[in-house]
């Protein structure tokens, strides 16, 4: 099926690609779309719904997004209350009510945060300018070619179209290699799948592999199923993520102007903050916002070296010391614990057979002798954690490496860019009309999966795309829901008819 764009007397203006329509994509395309006087813009996401992508479609309440609404506005300068509000007028869903009071400091649930994302890149497009053309390519692309001073892209159904300039808004990648090779219904490799956790409820033990905020996800979802089993958790390091909590602010300790440039000199500074702030009867939690606003300088300054050895020692520390979980969704996991259900500790995996029940080999860390432990089912709690586009199975990643159009990142974490997000060649050329945002950066920016960090790049990387293009940013963007909700997301129609379109092959 192809969907023929409208035509306009005016003229389109350049044609852009983003690859990938999770937040990342969604953000930048709200960007565009709010600023570019005439825009060609192609969004290529296979899900019905520009703005959720993997993190943002479950159907679940109790996955919550682990941080309040007050947060995560799209609009932080202009309109930080802006999702709160939203919130409080177009909130409800299903089994999900927005509460009583001030929204701000509510975590709400991860699809309604998904459906505020996919209705404000509904009325980025419903109102922009009459010259812009936006269109939803409901399929992968599998490959990218340069073609003169432009893009040909291919789709998956074969389907090729040429663009001048190409964002790669790809996301995060499931893991290739499963955690155990066995074929049985009782090892759930994909916990997201619908329906897949029903089975499990009358488990006496589940083994959860991971514990980060997916497993949070899993303790949360079984007991509101009414599981009351045990829960036995590993990981490789027995780091456990904790709720986030509010403290009292305490003062800025690093001099951006004299930032550490090791990993140990900085561990070192913020262990003897903590020595301080627990003398003054504070929480550690305060000290995480004064890292992370000079985490990009941190990043960037630092030699390769000192970033893998951060990578090595102290990912695993800094990422469960950063991403705390919703405080509802850890109350789950606090009252299985309680009650004697719940337990976690460093061990890795070695070997799962099948039987009677699943008898899982382990290997706790530190030790030489497997342990043994009878299991009634296991959840594959690690995520889409692949960041290591080497190891990564789609066919567009395959492509672009083996093209040289990209060339991974030297510390194994997404591709080799600018800090402005100009994806590097194989033979070291930047290439200003290949751009990246998001997860593919994190090797550069580090904290390039995060949303206060994506918003940042969306603002800065929209800017840029209109410079280069000789394009004034002349709207500022209004905040208006568009009306009626439902009818705009259920019927795709609609939108197109307001120059939208949504297609299964090429554009036009």
């Amino acid at each position: 099926m192809t969907y023929a764009l409208p035509i306009n007397a005016a003229p389109r203006g350049p044609h852009i690609l983003i690859i990938g329509g999770g937040f990342a994509g969604a953000a930048l395309a709200i960007r565009l779309l709010e600023k570019a006087p005439h825009l060609q813009l192609t969004i290529a996401e296979p899900r019905a719904e520009i703005g959720r992508g993997v993190a943002y479609d479950s159907h679940d309440s109790v996955h919550l997004v682990n941080g309040p609404a007050g947060h995560f506005s799209l609009y932080p300068d202009s309109a930080p209350d802006h999702l709160a509000e939203w919130v409080r007028a177009h909130g409800r869903d299903g089994d999900w009510t927005p509460p009583e009071g001030d929204l701000s400091e509510v975590f709400i649930p991860r699809r309604i945060f998904g459906t505020y994302v996919a209705q404000e890149f509904a009325r980025a497009a419903l109102t922009a300018r009459p010259d812009t053309e936006v269109t939803h390519l409901r399929s992968e692309i599998v490959a990218l070619r340069r073609r003169g001073a432009a893009f040909e892209a291919e789709t998956d159904s074969g389907a090729r179209f040429l663009v001048d300039r190409v964002v790669l808004a790809t996301g995060v990648f499931p893991f290739a290699a499963p955690a155990a090779p066995i074929d049985d219904p009782r090892y759930i490799r994909n916990p997201w799948q619908s329906g897949v956790l029903d089975p499990v409820v009358g488990a006496k033990d589940v083994l959860l592999i991971g514990a980060s905020l997916s497993m949070i996800d899993m303790v949360a979802s079984l007991e509101a199923r009414g599981l009351r089993g045990r829960y036995h958790a590993i990981s490789r390091r027995g780091h456990l993520i904790e709720p986030r909590r509010v403290p009292e602010p305490w003062p800025p300790f690093l001099d951006p102007e004299a930032l550490p440039r090791t990993a140990t000199a900085l561990l070192r500074a913020v262990n003897r903050e903590r020595k301080a702030l627990r003398a003054a009867g504070g929480d550690w939690q305060a000290l995480a916002p004064a890292v992370r606003e000079h985490i990009l300088p941190l990043w960037l300054n630092a030699p390769r070296a000192e970033r893998l050895r951060f990578i090595r020692h102290l990912r695993a520390l800094w990422d469960v010391t950063l991403h705390r979980a919703a405080p509802p969704s850890f109350a789950a996991l606090e009252r299985a614990r309680t009650e004697g259900r719940f337990s976690s500790r460093a061990a890795r995996l070695l070997d799962l057979s099948s039987g009677a029940r699943l008898t899982a080999h382990l290997r706790p860390r530190g030790g030489t002798t497997p342990e043994v432990l009878e299991v009634d089912a296991v959840i594959d709690c690690r995520g889409h954690q692949e960041h290591d586009w080497r190891r990564v199975e789609a066919p567009l990643v395959r492509q672009l490496l083996a093209s040289g159009l990209v060339r991974a990142h030297d510390t194994g974490f997404g591709i080799d860019a600018t800090p402005e997000g100009q994806v590097i060649a194989q033979d070291g050329r930047v290439q200003p009309d290949l751009l990246a945002i998001g997860h593919p950066l994190r090797g550069v920016a580090w904290e390039s999966s995060s949303i206060p960090e994506q918003r940042i790049q969306a603002a800065a990387l929209a800017e840029r795309i209109l410079a280069a293009n000789g394009l004034a940013a002349e709207i500022e963007p209004e905040l208006e829901t568009v009306e009626p909700r439902a009818a705009v997301l259920a019927e795709p129609a609609l939108v197109s008819a307001a120059r939208v379109g949504s297609c299964a092959g090429s554009p036009a």
